[in-house]
This record gives C-alpha cells, sequence and structure tokens, in this order.
C-alpha cells in the first residue's frame, strides 16, 4: 500500500491511484451493506431465478417475432443483440444493429422500464410484478420492432 502514498515512496516507486469512488466512504459503506444483502440465504437464486425469466422470456419473444437477436450474458445481468449470426467473441457484438437496440430502449422506457444502453440489470428489490411489467414491455418493444 506504500506504492500508493507519494510520501512513503520515491517518485520511481510511486503508484498513482484514481477512480471515481476510490476511499469514498459513503461508497464504501454501500458497499458494505449491499454484501450484508447479497449474503441473505436465497439471494442468489432468487436473483437468477428472476434473470432467467427475463432472459428466457426475451428471447422466446424474440423467436415467436422471427426477429433475428440473442440473448446473452449471467441471468442478473444480460443484454439483447439484434444480429443474425452466432456470437463468438467481442467483436461479434459490434455487428448489433444499433438502430433496433436504441428503438427497443426507448420502448422499453416509454413502458416504464428503465435499461442501460448495453445492460439490463436485476436487483434484490425487483418483485414478481416488475418481473410480469418487464415481460410486457418486452413484448410491445418486440411488437413495434416486428412492424417498422
Amino acid at each position: 500500500m506504500d506504492h500508493f502514498d507519494s510520501t512513503k515512496v520515491s517518485k520511481d516507486d510511486y503508484v498513482k491511484q484514481v477512480g471515481t469512488l476510490s476511499g469514498n466512504p459513503i461508497a464504501s459503506i454501500a458497499g458494505l451493506a449491499t454484501l450484508k444483502v447479497l449474503r441473505r440465504e436465497g439471494t442468489y437464486d432468487r436473483l437468477f431465478t428472476m434473470g432467467n425469466r427475463l432472459k428466457d422470456g426475451l428471447q422466446t419473444l424474440l423467436n415467436q417475432a422471427e426477429i433475428p437477436a440473442q440473448v446473452m450474458g449471467e441471468p442478473p445481468l444480460f443484454d439483447v443483440f439484434f444480429i443474425d449470426e452466432k456470437i463468438v467473441d467481442y467483436r461479434s457484438t459490434q455487428k448489433n444493429d444499433k438502430a433496433k437496440m436504441a428503438r427497443f430502449n426507448q420502448v422499453l422506457l416509454d413502458n416504464g422500464i428503465l435499461k442501460s444502453d448495453v445492460k439490463s440489470y436485476v436487483s434484490t428489490v425487483h418483485t414478481e410484478s416488475d418481473i410480469e411489467l418487464t415481460l410486457q414491455a418486452y413484448e410491445k418493444a418486440i411488437d413495434i420492432i416486428a412492424s417498422e
């Protein structure tokens, strides 16, 4: 740790360490509180069950609408790629139809689902009602994309 303290090492041995939340006491407290929640019995099972419902539901809706797309990632953190070839690496993801993705995300937002531009996050506070609302928003977005 001395290498991060310029007063304890020479200029050549000093390593500058920066980050948005590095050393921030509020971020540290939030991180510790998050770890307490994640250690509760059944937390990960529930998180993965909800994420799988969303992932599987989204892929099923896309398949039914015959929209070439793949839902990729882990159940708590995933996204859809509007692409008609198998994704095998990062370069494959760059062939994603960005216009479809933007339209999909906008329709979700219009229907009360806030999603990152590049990922869907499942949270420990999401409820069954939230999952149903999200699946309904997926269906609306896919219907709109399919008709365009």
